[in-house]
């Protein structure tokens, strides 16, 4: 688990999200897809990379669920919040843990 925050320093000062808040970002727009319940907090992983954020999830799947197109509305509802969030693009890498 590791959750690394993003500091933007600018002329007026400096402006920190905490890599707290950014996890707490990326588990809301998981959970935000229908089906989808993030495993557990230790199975998500943040990193900044200068103008990218790296995010990897284990998450939870209703059994009989098509895991391409879930997979696919993860990717996209995060890297949607995390950029409109941060303004750096979003690489978002998920993996199914458990059908239930």
């Amino acid at each position: 688990m590791s959750h690394q925050g993003l500091v933007v320093v600018g002329p007026l000062g400096r402006v920190e999200l905490t890599g707290a808040a950014l996890a707490s970002l990326v588990a809301r727009s998981t959970e935000a897809v229908e089906g989808v319940q993030l495993r557990s907090r230790r199975r998500l992983n943040v990193v900044v990379d200068r103008s990218v954020v790296r995010v990897e999830i284990g998450v939870e799947a209703a059994a009989g669920t098509q895991l391409g197109d879930v997979g696919e509305s993860i990717q996209h509802s995060v890297a949607r919040a995390v950029s409109a969030t941060t303004g750096l693009s979003t690489q978002v890498d998920v993996t199914f843990e458990v059908l239930a």
